[in-house]
């Protein structure tokens, strides 16, 4: 019997293997993807490879990925160091056989007829594999449907109401819940939750990692006891999971050697979902005739999702290997999308302008339609949601006088308790305090901050500990940076190399995201060498980074004050030791103590404050400073590199002896190092920021009280909502992650340097 090879994508392999084997049922048929198909043609690789890179030339998991997946396109038609590194790589992986080759694959598919199917393009090094198989590309057919509408919402929260809506109208027709589709990116994942929660609209958004589950934690934490820890799993499908990937290195017997492998298979590997409700689907799907599909996020940002030119080879070098470049790619995706979009029959398209504090744009992708703004939900589906709608209606009279016109219809229909909401925090008896926190309280700069901002942001953030979604890319953004500056005293220092490193553990990111990592990178050499060439400026010739500072502060249960100091450089000299401490800022705080006896702008004070207690003989501070690593107000009309390397300068406070500020700031009279002093001939000019011996110590002094003022307030159970007015600025609220929840009122408001100045504080 003639044997075939069916090539198809793996999103439709279950649709198109069903379909097969009814229709072709007395054929031999193989199925198999194009990219699996590739790897058996000419190489795989597995765990053992993988592992043995990242020992042989001491890189981590993304670079060794990178690096095996590139190894495909060697040629002797590009020559500079990148080539050669991959020739080299591979070279030593055949040597030692790391790779894997199926010699009986590549025999069996040479008389065999290859048919491919559900591929819009093949790209240039596959065609160039396949160029000597019998094979054929059977066109995929579209329907080409015209899609006249698109939907525009000002907003995500809008767009996700319209959609719950419409849903909900569909059941209520008796339409399949299974025959409902979404098609979202992942912004709208918390948003969709929310809203189907209230609609009850049963939905499945989230894959939940193993990794998350406390059994993955006492597997990595003791790997010398495997089989005991494993032993006392009572779930079946995660033990049969955990085993599984543990299985993968059986190669080698002292696990901890692949700790972080292992890591990021669990990290990678997700419980079975059982979707019993809408399923979340991509472009690329299958879908049937009578599918009801709903694409959310229409927006150039969003879709196509495109390629840039930040591969291992760039463009011009993809030019050269005859392989195709980030445009042509793009190029093609686009009419992919199109194409796609014009097979489902019954679909609904729509797209945001704002989402919180970014604008966005319809994508380009379909010009010529029909845009349907004002859309309006029926308010005959969820009860619940047309309460919470009537409240903030009314909130929009109330506070801005705006009344909607759909206000009548809601507040005839519905009461509601509307501002008979009593804000006040009602005290909790100190007991309870003591037995919630385990007789345990620890205190930290940010903490205490909060608290000083406002007494009931703390409460929720750091009692409660009620969790928000947050934009973690800021934060992973700092935690690199941090990361890299942390290494930087190794003998043997890349930022490259710890770059890497903190990002191969971190969760998948997008394109944009990608583009933005990849210009800090390059960012980051040029400010690891600067801060290197800053220390030629001074004689302090020991190093701390990271440094952890905790400080018992117990009261009638443990409490403990703890940070952690980005630098500390110091010189030990005559039994004395100087120091100085920095802290690395990847925005653009401001610098200023006029706040500090109301608990606020404590960051550098903190930090002061915790180098005091460090185990250090006689420790006289020469300064305190923020390092601001990015600036981009740069003028690009002046030196880059100089202008780079004078923002980089430290700001903060120094000492005013001279003779000690000249052992840690040797250019102290024209500062190399610290853009906040200046001298003359008569000493430092008025604008300098700088203090005496007794003012550091009254600074250290007062925030020791400030600390304590904060823990006696925190165990008497004092939450009381007390946002700060600095100035007129409202410092606590703006961007408070709790501002919906606390129903500020203006008598909770207390003002600081302001005609309302108020002495509670």
């Amino acid at each position: 019997m003639q044997e075939y090879i069916l090539i198809i994508p793996n999103n439709i392999k279950n649709k198109i293997i069903e379909k097969v084997r009814k229709e072709y049922y007395n054929y031999n048929i193989k199925f198999t993807s194009l990219e699996d198909f590739i790897k058996k043609y000419t190489f795989n690789y597995d765990n053992k490879t993988i592992y043995n890179l990242i020992k042989k030339y001491n890189i981590n998991l993304s670079s060794a990925l990178v690096y095996l997946n590139n190894l495909y396109y060697i040629s002797d038609k590009l020559d500079n160091k990148k080539m050669k590194l991959l020739k080299e790589i591979k070279e030593y992986l055949d040597n030692n056989n790391l790779l894997i080759y199926d010699y009986r694959f590549k025999n069996y598919v040479k008389d065999k007829k290859i048919y491919i199917y559900g591929y819009d393009y093949i790209n240039k090094y596959y065609q160039n594999i396949l160029k000597d198989l019998d094979y054929i590309v059977v066109d995929y057919k579209y329907k080409n449907n015209k899609i006249d509408n698109i939907y525009e919402f000002n907003n995500t929260k809008e767009e996700v109401l319209y959609l719950a809506d419409s849903i909900s109208n569909l059941i209520k027709n008796n339409i399949d819940i299974k025959k409902i589709k979404l098609i979202i990116s992942n912004e709208y994942n918390e948003e969709i939750y929310r809203i189907f929660k209230i609609y009850n609209i049963p939905i499945s958004i989230k894959k939940r990692s193993i990794y998350s589950t406390s059994e993955v934690k006492k597997v990595l934490n003791n790997l010398d006891d495997i089989d005991n820890i494993i032993d006392n799993i009572n779930n079946i499908e995660l033990k049969e999971k955990i085993v599984k990937v543990l299985n993968n290195y059986s190669f080698i017997k002292d696990k901890k050697e692949v700790i972080d492998l292992i890591t990021n298979d669990f990290k990678n590997t997700y419980f079975d979902n059982n979707i019993t409700g809408i399923k979340i689907c991509n472009i690329e799907d299958y879908f049937e005739e009578d599918d009801y599909v709903f694409l959310l996020g229409f927006n150039k940002e969003n879709i196509p999702m495109l390629h840039t030119d930040s591969d291992y080879f760039s463009d011009k070098e993809k030019e050269i290997l005859e392989l195709d470049t980030s445009n042509k790619l793009n190029i093609n995706k686009k009419i992919e999308v199109i194409k796609r979009l014009g097979n489902i029959n019954n679909l609904t398209i729509s797209y945001k302008l704002n989402d919180n504090t970014t604008a966005y744009t319809k994508s380009d992708l379909l010009l010529e339609v029909n845009i349907i703004k004002n859309n309006k939900i029926s308010y005959n589906n969820s009860n619940m949601m047309n309460k919470i709608l009537l409240a903030e209606k009314l909130d929009n009279l109330v506070k801005y006088n705006i009344k909607d016109k759909d206000l009548d219809v809601l507040y005839n229909n519905y009461s509601i308790p509307y501002m008979k909401y009593d804000n006040k925090y009602t005290p909790i008896e100190k007991d309870k305090l003591y037995k919630y926190l385990n007789n345990n309280l620890v205190l930290s700069y940010t903490s205490l901050e909060h608290y000083n901002e406002c007494k009931f942001k703390y409460y929720i953030d750091n009692i409660l500990k009620i969790s928000v979604i947050e934009d973690d890319f800021k934060i992973l953004l700092g935690n690199v940076c941090h990361y890299v500056l942390s290494h930087i005293y190794e003998e043997e220092f890349s930022s490259d190399k710890y770059f890497d490193e903190y990002l191969s553990s971190a969760r998948t990111l997008t394109k944009k995201e990608e583009y933005i990592l990849n210009n800090i990178k390059e960012e980051l050499h040029s400010i690891c060498d600067i801060v290197k060439k800053e220390h030629s400026y001074s004689t302090f010739d020991k190093h701390m980074t990271e440094k952890s500072v905790c400080v018992n502060k117990d009261r009638n249960i443990k409490v403990t004050f703890k940070g952690v100091i980005d630098k500390v450089m110091y010189k030990e000299e005559d039994n004395t030791t100087y120091l100085s401490i920095i802290d690395y800022k990847t925005g653009s705080p401001t610098i200023d103590l006029k706040n500090m006896k109301y608990g606020l702008g404590l960051q550098l004070p903190i930090y002061l404050y915790l180098s005091s207690k460090m185990d250090l003989s006689n420790i006289k501070v020469v300064g305190f400073y923020l390092q601001k690593l990015f600036d981009r107000k740069l003028d690009n009309t002046k030196n880059y590199e100089e202008e780079r390397e004078k923002n980089l300068r430290l700001e903060g406070y120094s000492i005013n002896e001279e003779n000690i500020l000249s052992k840690f700031d040797t250019t102290y009279n024209d500062s190399k190092l610290i853009k906040t002093i200046k001298t003359s001939n008569n000493g430092f000019y008025k604008t300098s920021k700088v203090l005496s011996r007794e003012e550091i110590n009254n600074i250290i002094s007062e925030t020791d009280k400030i600390i304590d003022n904060v823990i006696d307030d925190i165990l008497k159970s004092d939450f009381d909502i007390n946002p700060k007015i600095i100035d007129g600025k409202n410092v606590s609220c703006d961007f408070c992650k709790y501002r919906d929840i606390c129903y500020l009122r203006e008598e909770n408001k207390v003002y600081i340097n302001g005609k309302e100045d108020n002495d509670e504080v």
